[in-house]
């Protein structure tokens, strides 16, 4: 598995090497410490991770900080998020698009403040 989120084309797979290298460096990563970053069950993370249930666009920020992304890993979960879930070929090709451009660096992420800035 690699390490780049570009080498996948679901979010769950990219999410779960990103636990799995977590868990590596420090044992107490588990799939609890997970539902409780995210504010879901141990069950539903594990499933996701099974490929079974997804997470919701408003757990995203949560995954992001969980598993400490860059904006630009960030952007590209986002899309892979949305890749991975439409049904629809056109909005499958639109989302792909997307995110080769991300790829080959023609799209940047927005500059924003982070949370911890916008609540100061």
């Amino acid at each position: 598995m690699s390490s780049e989120i570009t080498a996948y084309s679901d979010y769950r797979d990219f999410l779960q090497f990103k636990y799995k290298a977590a868990k590596e460096k420090k044992a107490s990563f588990s799939l609890q410490h997970c539902a409780n970053h995210l504010k879901v069950s141990k069950t539903f993370v594990k499933l996701v991770f099974d490929k079974k249930r997804n997470f919701t666009f408003p757990t995203l920020p949560l995954v992001w900080t969980l598993f400490k992304l860059s904006p630009t890993e960030q952007m590209q979960l986002t899309f892979l998020f949305c890749y991975t879930n439409a049904e629809n070929e056109i909005l499958r090709s639109h989302f792909r698009a997307v995110l080769s451009e991300l790829e080959t660096g023609k799209i940047t992420p927005p500059l924003y403040a982070t949370e911890s800035e916008t609540n100061d």
